[in-house]
């Protein structure tokens, strides 16, 4: 028999998984990149507080690294952060099964770093706004969460000589504590 459902009034979820960005052949600093298909270090967090109708309103903090070369074998990383206000909607009140939607808006930061043939080092780094939408299913046993949620990520930085498009889909997997 399973543990009873933990009713939540807020929880904090830790999620890991892959980010794969929607164009993985780009232009950076006047010269064409082959990114990694899928991220490293892919990490989020978010707290969240839930109401007793199914919503739920948080913040989430995101970040995923992408490696990449270039035709000249020059190595380099763009490593992608993100900071926005959630909104989800659960869909289940009883029982352990919690599927959902959200969304999610708010700053992101985006970093493309790689040293040249000349030896010098290329940094830029761009702010700018990020959007995302998500889908998922949360299973709750007492104060404890397991979750698998597929999340997109806007986050087009196209201009000021950085064409580094970060936008991406990725698969999650996590737990979380409920209170």
């Amino acid at each position: 028999m399973l543990p009873t459902l933990a009713h939540a009034g807020g929880a904090f979820l830790m999620k890991g998984g892959s980010m794969r960005l929607s164009d993985d052949q780009q232009v950076i600093d006047l010269a064409s990149r082959n990114l990694d298909d899928t991220s490293t270090g892919t990490l989020a967090f978010n707290l969240e507080g839930r109401q007793r109708n199914g919503m739920a309103f948080g913040v989430e903090y995101l970040t995923y690294r992408h490696d990449f070369t270039s035709s000249t074998s020059q190595t380099g990383e763009a490593i992608t952060q993100s900071i926005q206000f959630l909104s989800k909607k659960y869909f289940i009140s009883g029982g352990p099964v919690h599927p959902y939607i959200g969304i999610g808006v708010g700053a992101g930061h985006t970093d493309v770093s790689y040293t040249r043939l000349s030896g010098t080092q290329f940094s830029d780094k761009e702010f700018t706004l990020a959007i995302q939408a998500l889908v998922g299913i949360e299973l709750r046993f007492d104060n404890l969460s397991f979750l698998a949620e597929i999340k997109h990520l806007y986050h087009d930085i196209e201009g000021g000589g950085n064409e580094y498009d970060p936008t991406a889909t990725g698969l999650f997997v996590g737990m979380g504590f409920n209170w």
